[in-house]
């Protein structure tokens, strides 16, 4: 099928959308049913729209945990408007809220070949502002050895406290809560 990327055009005129279309609503007209074209296009796309049918009619589960992580999330987002003090020159402060904080390390966690992290919950935050560590939940990819995901994670994160945040950490607990295989 000779198409046109730019316009979805086929070189008798007819858009391959209006063929998408017409195999969805059953409805091919008179020139699509007689043109060469328009048939090499609908024989490369049935195919396609015969999966896709298919596939929206399966019906849908969510996980059964879907509600139970949306609100562990929902809360640890409520708790996170806690202050920590940042290192800053001499008579200057500099401040940053702790969800903020949680988002550099998550993110630190997530460029993790292998790695999802789900949530990252700061610990220890004492009075003066300081930070003792933090408590990551990952996912890791399916054949992917936990272990050395977790001590990848824990270098990451480290690093992006000590770099991104002036911080050094004293305890980075990770729980493997999932595992994941797309």
């Amino acid at each position: 099928m000779a198409v046109n990327p730019a316009d979805d055009r086929l070189p008798c005129g007819h858009y391959a959308g209006q063929l998408w279309d017409s195999l969805r609503q059953g409805t091919p007209d008179t020139h699509s049913r007689s043109c060469p074209h328009c048939q090499a296009a609908l024989a490369e796309i049935r195919p396609v729209a015969e999966a896709v049918s298919q596939l929206a009619a399966e019906p849908v589960s969510p996980p059964a945990d879907l509600a139970a992580n949306v609100m562990n999330a929902i809360r640890a987002r409520i708790h996170r408007n806690q202050r920590i003090q940042l290192p800053a020159p001499a008579g200057m402060r500099l401040d940053i809220r702790e969800q903020a904080a949680a988002g550099i390390l998550r993110a630190a966690a997530d460029r993790i070949d292998g790695v999802r992290a789900r949530s990252c919950r700061l610990i220890g935050v004492a009075a003066n502002g300081t930070l003792a560590g933090v408590q990551l939940a990952i996912s890791v990819r399916y054949g992917t050895p936990a272990g050395q995901r977790a001590d990848a994670v824990r270098a990451a994160v480290r690093a992006a406290a000590r770099s991104q945040l002036g911080l050094a950490l004293d305890s980075i607990n990770i729980d493997v809560t999932g595992i994941y295989d797309y």
